[in-house]
This record gives C-alpha cells, structure tokens and sequence, in this order.
C-alpha cells in the first residue's frame, strides 16, 4: 500500500539513525519526502497519518552498490541452473532437455546460473553432452559470473563459429584433446557471444527489470547502482530498456546509478555526460582490467596454486590506463573491475596518473572486488580518496574457487578490516547474480567470513555488525556521492528507511535472516508486510 508523503508519524519503534548510533530514538516524522523531525513518541509533532511500528526495528535504507539488476531480469525470462536439485551433469542435461521437449525446433535454449562447483563432477557439461538431449535446438549456458558461456553443435553453428575459429585477444574458446571444439568459451569470447545471440523482447525486459527492482525493495534497498550497462546484452539494448522503464510514469524505482560500461570517446559519441540525477544517477563508466578467480583468468602476480597460471588483463595495460584518465579529465567517475593485484596495482597507477592530469577533482574512484590485495595498494588508494566496492557474499558462494586458487594464501584474499583500517572507505554491495542477491546474506558474511560453510576465510579481515551495516547504508550512499542527504536518519534528510524484524546490532541476531517488513522510499511506504493492509491511517493525536 501506499501512504501520503506529506505526513507520517511513525511511532513505537527502535529508530537507528545510522549503524553508528547507540542511542535510538522512539519515533520519527516524514513530511514532502523528508525527515522532518526524530525523537521520542511522547514529543512528536502533529502530522497527518500514524503509523505504529509494533516494536520494530528502523534503519536508514541499503544501497546496493554494484548489483546487476538487468542480469536479474534477463534471468528470469530463461532456465535457472541454480538450486539444490542441480547437483550433477545429469541435472543440468535434464533441466535442458525439460525445456527443449517444451519448446519448438529451433528456438534457443538459454539457461543461467550455471556454476561447476556446485556438481559432484566440478566440470562444465560438454558440447557432445547437450547435443545428446537437445540436438535440434540452439542452447547457450551462462556460468553465474557472466564470463564463461557453453553451447552445443547447433548454437556454434548459428553464431559461425567451428573448430577453425582462433582465440580473441584476452579470451578463449574450450576444446578437446583433438582440438575440436568442446562448447565453451570465456571472457572476451564469452561476451561476444552473449551480444550475438537474439535479444529478449525490450517489453519483456523492462517488465522483467520492474519485477526485480520491486523485490529489490522488499529486500530493503532503497538504492542501487546497475554495476555495467552493456555486460549482459551490449550497452544499446540494454540502455534502450533501461530507458522504457524510465518512461513508465505509473513506476516509481529505487535511486538508480548507472556504470555505463563504455569508453570516453563512445560515451562521447552517445550523448552522454556525467549526470548527478538523484533518482537517475548517471556518472560513472566501467571498465574491466582482468579476469575472475573462478576461470583463474584474474591477473595475479603470484601463480594460483591449482593452475601455476597468473591470469591476463582484458584488455592492454596502456590503452587501461588512457581511458581511465581520459575518463578523469571528462568529469567521470571510474568503477574497474580488479580482481587481481596485477590489475589493481596498475589501475591505482592510472588513478596517480589522473590525479596528475587534472588534481582536486575528488571523483571518488572505485576499484570493484579488490580480491587480492596488491603490496601497497591501500596506503596509495587512501591517498587517492579511491574506493575499494567488494562482495562479502563471494566468500561462501566462491569458497571452493577461492581455496582451490590461493590454497594457505586464502586467508589475506578480499580483505576488509584492513582496508578500513587503512582509512581507505570500504563499500559492500552484492554484484548479484554472481554474489548473493541479499543485502542481509552479504553483510552476515562481512561479520563471518563465510563461516557458514566451514572455518572463516581470513578471519582477521571480520567487520563487526556496524561496520558490514554502515558499508551498505552510509558506504553505498558516499560511493554514489549523496551521502550529503541521504543515508542517515536525521531532521532534512532522505525519508529513505527500512523497518526490520530484528535488531541487527544485537549479537545474538542472525543478520542472514533478517526480514523487512517495511520499506519507506521518497516518505512513501513502498513495502508493508508489518501491518498487512490494516494499519490505522487516523488524524493525528489519536492512536
């Protein structure tokens, strides 16, 4: 339901008006949108509604600052490889010839959130494997990550690619002993496949995309930034979708960012120019330096322990460092994808060098991932005001990749008290579908380091329960540069707030768990399940 944004008194609540409050207030007031006044119930002011909040708990809203929402919604529109039934060969060949018996000859067969480490074999299923239960069908897997793809005999042969075809530059295609083809490609060649394939319906998409971002509120998050315009269909398709559901006056989103997964000169030649939008946030171009630890292509300078590989840039050293200068200079903020200390060491350079270009313009660069730390890389990234945006959820939805890669080394990987402790601003954020799409799971991980699954990766590197909440409330607000008015709960600020079932501060609470129960955007209450359509709207005064 919704309710009046002109005044709201809600009352009868734990009111935290950031993760760093200790003392939490009883009640609050919205009035146009904003904050109007937070204190105890008895000195509230008079307003138009009153809402009681039972006792709950009230939080400033999340922001997710790197999540795919595009990827979301495309996933929903094709086969999910996900889910505790899919623990075999046989159960991914299963799910794919379920949907070839339902579909007609020809039609493309995508299926997604495929991820090896999840079967008992630990291998993706070969070409010859798919074309046995879905000869007459085109039939593309997407590995949860997004930079590998697997396809059968007729998908090549639809897309033109045969056993001839040579790798591109920072990309390869899988194959057998014999040199034939088995199906399976990653990086550069995984992403020019996945722009080739027929698009999903842009009507379709932007009612996908609207779904998505509706959960994303019951989830809690009032914010989010789309981590790479293009990653998951090419930028044109994607922004055209994009620009449907911007034209839907009956929708009312999140407060959306956008990384435009462009260079300078292309943003140039599109039109676009960095834009502070508050609900339509388009200031930041994406750019990716290397691989991932699950395809052991990320650029590390010590060989991983299972492969004696160091991974590759994805795309040359100099020609990096150019566009995240010429970037700089165009008023952009950056976002570059580092997973290896190769990667990030030479994108801390290429920020110096911006710096050096054009000095004071405190654009807030961020590396994503940060995965493993380069020697140096925090007291440089400090000095730079950079910021490290990582994925907590990635350390139990990664774990058997992470252990295999860096064996006694695992412990120092995807470091984050330490980069708090550097002064260097961390920022939490999901990266879904790749990490886990919950804000709560990402933050339980942040406090755990993945305990859930077995003993803690890095357990020096644990947050405490304000500083997990505090990255994905204050941190994700300050990464998208509007923690000037939202992202805490005080007197002319955002009405962004949630309301959950538990206190997340008290130790004894499992923040995996936590439900939302109300979220509050723009003084607007978007999601109720605390009072199930029977709240009291009465004048005020009268409770």
């Amino acid at each position: 339901m919704r309710h009046s944004p002109d005044s709201i008194r809600f009352i009868n609540a734990r009111v935290y008006r950031s993760a760093d409050d200790v003392r939490p207030a009883r009640s609050l007031m919205t009035r146009k949108g904003v904050i109007h006044w937070i204190g105890d119930d008895a000195d509230a002011p008079k307003a138009d509604h009153v809402i009681d909040m039972q006792g709950t708990t009230i939080v400033p809203g999340l922001t997710d600052a790197h999540v795919h929402l595009f990827a979301i919604a495309n996933e929903r529109q094709q086969i999910s490889l996900n889910g505790p039934d899919v623990c075999s060969i046989a159960d991914v060949l299963n799910r794919i010839s379920g949907a070839a018996h339902r579909s007609s000859p020809a039609q493309w067969i995508r299926a997604v959130g495929f991820d090896e480490n999840n079967l008992a074999e630990h291998r993706y299923p070969t070409r010859d494997e798919i074309d046995a239960v879905a000869p007459n069908h085109p039939v593309i897997i997407r590995r949860f990550c997004g930079h590998a793809a697997i396809l059968n005999s007729s998908a090549l042969r639809l897309l033109s690619i045969d056993d001839g075809i040579s790798d591109p530059p920072s990309g390869s295609f899988g194959r057998d002993g014999s040199g034939k083809l088995d199906g399976s490609a990653k990086e550069s060649a995984a992403e020019a496949i996945f722009r080739a394939i027929p698009p999903i319906d842009p009507a379709t998409m932007a009612a996908s995309l609207r779904a998505a971002i509706e959960d994303s509120i019951r989830m809690g998050l009032t914010a989010a930034v789309e981590a790479a315009v293009g990653f998951t269909s090419g930028f044109d398709d994607e922004f055209a979708v994009w620009n449907l559901l911007r034209q839907d006056t009956s929708f009312s989103p999140i407060r959306l960012g956008f990384m435009y997964q462009l260079d300078p000169k292309e943003a140039a030649a599109r039109g676009l120019t960095p834009r502070r939008d508050p609900d339509w946030q388009g200031m930041t171009l994406k750019f990716f330096a290397d691989g991932i630890v699950g395809a052991r292509t990320a650029a590390v300078s010590k060989p991983f322990a299972d492969t004696g590989s160091t991974g590759f840039f994805m795309r040359d050293e100099d020609d990096l460092e150019r566009v995240i200068v010429e970037a700089h200079v165009g008023g952009w903020q950056t976002a570059t994808h580092c997973v290896g200390d190769r990667a990030s060491a030479r994108v801390i350079s290429a920020f110096e060098k911006a710096e050096k270009a054009l000095p004071g313009q405190k654009p807030r660069h961020r590396i994503e991932h940060y995965f493993v730390p380069p020697e140096g890389g925090l007291a440089r990234m400090k000095a730079l005001e950079a910021l490290v945006v990582t994925q907590p959820s990635f350390l139990a939805r990664m774990r058997r990749s992470i252990l295999g890669a860096f064996g006694p080394e695992a412990d120092r990987m995807y470091p984050a008290r330490s980069v708090i402790d550097a002064g260097v601003t961390w920022v939490g954020s999901s990266d879904a579908p790749t990490g886990h799409v919950s804000p709560w799971v990402g933050m339980a991980n942040a406090v755990d380091r993945g305990a859930s699954l077995g003993s803690r990766i890095g357990p020096d590197e644990a947050l405490t329960r304000r500083q997990a909440l505090g990255s994905y409330i204050h941190g994700g607000a300050f990464a998208m540069k509007q923690e000037d008015w939202r992202g805490t709960l005080t007197p002319g600020m955002a009405a962004d707030f949630i309301a959950v079932d538990r206190d997340p501060f008290d130790t004894v609470t499992d923040l995996a768990k936590t439900n939302v129960l109300m979220t509050v955007l723009r003084g607007v209450v978007r999601h109720d399940a605390l009072t199930t359509g029977q709240v009291t709207m009465v004048e005020a005064g009268v409770h």
